[in-house]
């Protein structure tokens, strides 16, 4: 074997070594948040209810969730309704993180029905 086919098989498995990493930890990633649609159900109404948590906030709300595109587009919406100062009203405290207002409620509200027609027709 030349130099230069040592160099080309070294370069060869780097690169494959390279691309095997990347795609374990792109698959590793999308596996950190997977709430189920009943877990997301229970973190509307503990922010309706006034009850989410900074964490669970934080999570729900910044987390992409790769594996559902669906329940991220729910999560998405969830980040429109608490972001629009319209819903908003009081200020926000430790245990609750949203401090919407009856629209912004109405419109949680309206979230989990979404969801829970997404169980239903996953059934």
């Amino acid at each position: 074997m030349t130099a230069l086919t040592i160099i080309l098989a070294v370069v060869l498995v780097l690169v494959a070594a390279f691309i095997g990493l990347i795609l374990v930890g792109n698959r590793i990633s999308d596996r950190t948040y997977k709430p189920t649609v009943s877990e997301m159900i229970r973190h509307l109404e503990d922010c309706k209810a006034g009850r989410m948590s900074r964490g669970q906030y934080d999570e729900f709300s910044c987390v992409r969730i790769a594996y559902d595109p669906r329940l991220d587009a729910i999560r998405q919406k969830f980040n429109d309704i608490t972001d629009d100062p319209q819903n908003i009203e009081g200020n926000f405290s430790e245990t609750d993180q949203t401090a919407l207002n009856d629209a912004g409620k109405n419109k949680i509200e309206a979230l989990i029905d979404e969801l829970r027609q997404l169980d239903t027709s996953r059934a």
